[in-house]
Parts: C-alpha cells; structure tokens; sequence
C-alpha cells in the first residue's frame, strides 16, 4: 500500500510509528487526537523524530470528553490541545486501558519528574469536500468520525463499505492518507485497536462518497 508506506516514511524516520491500542477504555477520541497531534508534529519538523505524546493526560484532565466513556465531539479534545496541551508518552504513559478507569489528572511525570506540556496552535475544519481533505493531508493527518455498524466489526482487510446492519455507535479516527485499488477510491484510516485489527492497525474505506459520515467533519491540527 503505497499511500501508507510513504506515511510511514514521514512520520517514522528515526523512530518507529508505534500502532495505538486502547483496549478496555473507549478512548478512541484521546487516539485519534493525539496521534494527529504526534503525526503532525513530525511531519512539520517540530519535533525532529516522531515522539509519542500522551493520551492518559488527555483522558485524565479533560473534562470535557468524559473519559473512558468516550467524547461526544472532536472538538473537545482539540481544544484541550490548543488550550492546555499534553506531555509525552514517556513522561505519562497510558494506564486506562488494563483497568477501564480514568486515573486522577496527574500533576507530574510518571517517575516523579516535572511535567513539560506541549500545545497545538489551532486546528481547522478541513471536510469541506473529497479534494480540501486531501489538500490537508499535505500538512498532516486528520482526525476524523465514523458511524460504526455492525459489519464493520468483521472487517478483515480490503477497502470497507457499509453493505448490512444497523449503527451501533461512533468511532473517531485518524485519516492518514488516500489511494485507489480496482478502480475504487478510499481513505487510508487508523484505528485505535492495536495492530492485531485489521490491515495492522489501519483499515480502507471508500473515498469521496461520505462513507459512513467520514467526510461529514475532521479536523486539522495545526502545530
């Protein structure tokens, strides 16, 4: 997969892209948004490889995204981005995932030392249509929203498109690139279930016809 390779490329020079997992805790939202964040940090030269910032902290200390629970909008956690920022994996590692839980906003790292927090400057809608995505992911990665139905719990590999079953939730993700295969279009898309789930972590999904509400809102986060 071509998009993907060149992705990987970007973001992992000198340091290996790691695949998210969040396991027993519904933190899909604190993935994609942070993630955006660690990806378009070294895709700008902000940071000089790619370091992994911490979903704990976003999980632990907004209050506006309800945790384990799930955020109700993506605009919550970008604008704890924007306002407060996050420290790096290594200072705050992620916890919630073994226990369900939401540990208590820490005021320092992991192993006592002082806690440095990193902002985004803005983030930007940018579902203005199929080309205004893919403009944006010249600058970066996209967190993103789908609706979730059921065959999608099935998906293996090969390019996703809804064909039977009922919603039964939302997921945000990060849309990472683009491609085509067969004559088909599609997103290239990162999932927060670890890279045992399908194409290692990643999953295609049709390209430019909303599929799933994948097109309807994402956000740029501008760092």
């Amino acid at each position: 997969m071509l998009v993907r390779r060149r992705f990987l490329q970007l973001v992992g020079r000198k340091a290996r892209v790691l695949e998210s997992q969040q396991q027993s805790c519904t933190a899909d939202w604190a993935f994609s948004a942070v993630g955006s964040f660690s990806d378009n940090r070294c895709i700008s030269g902000k940071d000089s490889a790619r370091v992994e910032y911490s979903e704990q902290y976003a999980l632990s200390c907004d209050s506006s995204s309800n945790g384990c629970y799930g955020s109700s909008s993506m605009q919550n956690p970008q604008n704890f981005l924007k306002r407060t920022g996050v420290p790096t994996k290594k200072c705050v590692s992620y916890k919630s995932g073994l226990t369900g839980k939401v540990m208590k906003c820490p005021s320092g790292c992991d192993n006592g030392a002082n806690m440095q927090l990193v902002k985004s400057l803005s983030f930007e809608d940018v579902c203005s249509g199929e080309e205004s995505i893919m403009n944006a992911l010249t600058q970066g990665t996209i967190q993103s929203q789908i609706d979730v139905y059921s065959d999608f719990m099935y998906y293996v590999d090969g390019v996703y498109k809804h064909v039977s079953g009922d919603v039964i939730g939302q997921l945000m993700v990060s849309i990472v690139g683009y491609g085509e295969e067969n004559n088909t279009k599609f997103w290239v898309v990162r999932n927060a279930w670890g890279s045992a789930w399908g194409e290692q972590g990643y999953f295609r999904i049709v390209r430019g016809t909303n599929e799933c509400q994948i097109e309807r809102q994402c956000f740029l986060t501008v760092v």
